[in-house]
């Protein structure tokens, strides 16, 4: 498993549905551009804008492709565990190289829940897994004795993508080719001095060559122009970063619409 990702939007039609061809261009010009590992259907993805049926729909677009040389991962999250049950079930006979999976947003499980959550999903799949940990879009915060708990079960459960504090990790003792992905672009290089070991991206939608140039250097612990690289972060993450990132798109002829409504008010 690559420990450097880039998160890619959904391209959209004017009318708000799936443009599934869109994924094409996208990911042979970030292929084109050095990148070797793609998430799809996350937050950049608007995932939960999207209905199971959409996000089968996308599975199935990317089985009938032939994207050589680029790892696939694919987002699964949903508020009741038969719906994302659907989507693990899919993906267990599809080209996705891992499945990440997200806890349900809004609802708060309790952490007994989420380990019930995951365990009724990771049981249904072969794959590699990467949990995704984000407390401040889905008012659930993993813990590390849940974390813990999860590994010690699943063996193929093999990252966490960490949008909380990444510091309490520091210290958590994980298997060596654990990954923890810093979620998002914002203060990585500190996230990558305090416990990550992995990014997994959205700025490198519109800097995919200074990202991973970026990214390498710090692992081999290399100078990097810190103000430089900041810098381009906050151009794409001020205000809508996804919206951002579609305008980039757009701009580059590479067709992948607007947000639904209302980010794209």
């Amino acid at each position: 498993m690559k420990n450097l990702n880039v998160a890619i939007p959904t391209p959209l039609n004017d009318d708000e549905t799936l443009y599934l061809d869109g994924f094409k261009p996208i990911v042979e010009h970030l292929k084109n551009n050095g990148i070797e590992s793609l998430l799809i259907s996350a937050t950049t993805g608007e995932q939960h804008s999207m209905s199971i049926d959409e996000r089968l729909q996308i599975i199935d677009y990317f089985n009938q492709q032939k994207f050589e040389g680029v790892e696939l991962m694919f987002c699964v999250s949903a508020t009741r565990t038969s719906e994302a049950i659907k989507l693990i079930q899919a993906l267990e006979k599809s080209v996705f190289d891992i499945i990440m999976i997200g806890f349900p947003p809004y609802i708060q499980p309790t952490q007994q829940q989420a380990i019930f959550y995951v365990n009724e999903l990771i049981k249904r799949t072969t794959k590699k897994v990467v949990l995704y940990n984000n407390p401040f879009r889905t008012g659930f915060n993993l813990s590390t004795e849940s974390l813990n708990e999860l590994v010690t079960q699943h063996p193929n459960l093999l990252g966490l993508k960490e949008e909380g504090d990444f510091n309490r990790h520091k210290n958590t003792r994980l298997p060596d080719d654990f990954i923890i992905f810093a979620g998002g672009d914002i203060n990585f290089t500190a996230k990558l001095n305090n416990g990550c070991n992995g990014l997994s991206s959205m700025v490198g939608n519109v800097y995919p060559k200074e990202i991973k140039q970026t990214f390498n250097d710090l692992l081999a612990n290399k100078p990097v122009d810190l103000h430089k690289i900041n810098e381009l972060i906050d151009e794409v993450t001020r205000h809508q970063t996804i919206v951002n990132i579609k305008n980039h798109y757009n701009r580059l002829g590479i067709k992948v619409g607007t947000c639904r409504s209302p980010i794209n008010a």
